[in-house]
């Protein structure tokens, strides 16, 4: 169903997803799926080549760095492009660029004359692609699905999703005892195969159809500001970036150095950090299978906020973990990731049901450049950190800061009323 309206000039459609387009979204999804195992299997072989290669965490840090930057960096300004351009072949060119950096990337260790700082340029590079992929990806979401089933879905991918990425680090451990490094790359270029397939079949609808020759386009800076100008206005939802942004922070710390807690403070080798991140990843199937057989909680701002303290509970059985004892590790771990599909489940839901469909773009990238902004500088001072004190310290640090700025934000801000408008859209739809 379209519902058509204009401004300055243009005539913009408000969509209504179908049966139809679920279905062609379901089959991309389903590509996306499988570009998503070989990228975790490469991500996986990378992280553990620059780990042997320094013995730095710092070196960890940078790298992790170099590859999140540019998605903080770039993604408010690619957002609007998103919005302008096809969404479907700007994915298509995105991914194929991806790939082409992991052919280059292969080759360089095929002929052994790879270096720390050809793989974090590469790794930069990746990072610009994915600006850009991102939001485009996600933009396309509440065009394809019908409103009464995007907490289910938004559930199953988390549930998808983490079954990819936990088979992706224990294949790729399996794969370095018997493969060298620039043969297991070439899984990663060849899954983009699989992804395009369904890509250049499905049709993704526009939002943006077309425009008077009489009338003059928005600028780039109008679209930009569009987007501020709604995250402003709309009640609770800068404070909810906000605390976002700042437990982002909390957690990159372990996102960073839990290979290097692993090897060097709990002296594990390749299989123990994949049993960890197996176990991480076995949290996110239970909560993804969780989030997508219910409909979503009445109450998403509690679930959340529930959910967030539960995390953070998690995080520090990680920080207290006995040397050695992985299977304790394992278990924070779990803790972890079983709540946050609820929790992220519940805000993506929140989002998408509040943002208008013409603005999905500029309003998604600005909302992740946003609440990923504080990220590369927890990375950077994760590394510095560590370098005076113990790992397990800045764990257990971080999860009370956690707690307590939940906590205070749930009480003494507005945020609990941000999901009101998607309420309000639902009734009226």
């Amino acid at each position: 169903m379209l519902n058509c309206c204009t401004k300055q000039g243009e005539i913009r459609v408000e969509i209504q997803a179908t049966q139809a387009t679920f279905r062609g979204y379901l089959s991309f999804w389903s590509g996306q799926l499988v570009s998503l195992l070989g990228s975790s299997i490469a991500s996986f072989v990378i992280i553990w080549w620059i780990m042997l290669e320094t013995e730095s965490a710092l070196y960890l840090s940078i790298a992790s760095v170099v590859g999140f930057a540019p998605i903080v960096i770039l993604t408010p300004f690619t957002g609007v492009l998103v919005d302008r351009w096809s969404r479907k072949a700007l994915i298509g060119i995105v991914d194929f660029l991806q790939a082409l950096v992991t052919v280059v990337l292969i080759f360089f260790f095929w002929l052994d004359i790879v270096s720390i700082w050809q793989v974090l340029a590469l790794l930069g590079l990746r990072g610009v692609f994915q600006a850009f992929h991102a939001p485009a990806v996600s933009a396309i979401i509440p065009l394809m699905i019908p409103r009464d089933k995007l907490s289910r879905m938004n559930g199953l991918n988390y549930l998808l999703s983490g079954a990819f990425t936990l088979v992706g680090p224990v294949l790729a451990a399996i794969l370095l005892e018997i493969w060298e490094i620039h043969q297991i790359l070439w899984i990663d270029a060849g899954t983009f195969i699989i992804a395009v397939i369904p890509l250049l079949i499905v049709k993704i609808p526009s939002v943006r159809q077309k425009q008077d020759k009489n009338q003059d386009k928005p600028s780039f800076k109008e679209e930009f500001k569009e987007g501020l100008v709604f995250i402003r206005n709309a009640r609770g939802f800068l404070t909810f970036i906000m605390l976002a942004t700042v437990l982002n922070f909390l957690l990159t710390p372990l996102s960073t150095l839990l290979p290097y807690y692993v090897k060097f403070d709990h002296l594990g080798e390749a299989p123990d950090l994949a049993f960890v991140m197996a176990a991480f990843q076995g949290g996110i199937l239970g909560g993804g299978l969780l989030m997508s057989v219910i409909k979503g909680f009445k109450k998403k701002m509690v679930a959340i906020m529930f959910s967030i303290n539960l995390i953070c509970i998690g995080y520090a059985l990680v920080a207290l973990t006995p040397a050695g004892l992985f299977w304790f590790m394992a278990i924070g771990g779990i803790i972890m990731a079983f709540c946050l599909p609820i929790a992220n489940v519940s805000i993506q839901t929140i989002r998408q049901t509040v943002v208008p469909m013409e603005m999905q773009g500029r309003v998604t990238s600005v909302v992740g450049a946003l609440a990923g902004a504080a990220t590369p500088f927890g990375m950077i001072l994760s590394g510095t950190i560590v370098e005076f004190t113990k790992t397990a310290h800045l764990f257990l640090g971080c999860a009370g800061l956690g707690i307590l700025i939940s906590t205070v934000a749930w009480f003494l801000t507005d945020i609990r009323y941000v999901e009101e408008m998607g309420q309000r859209g639902s009734r009226e739809g």
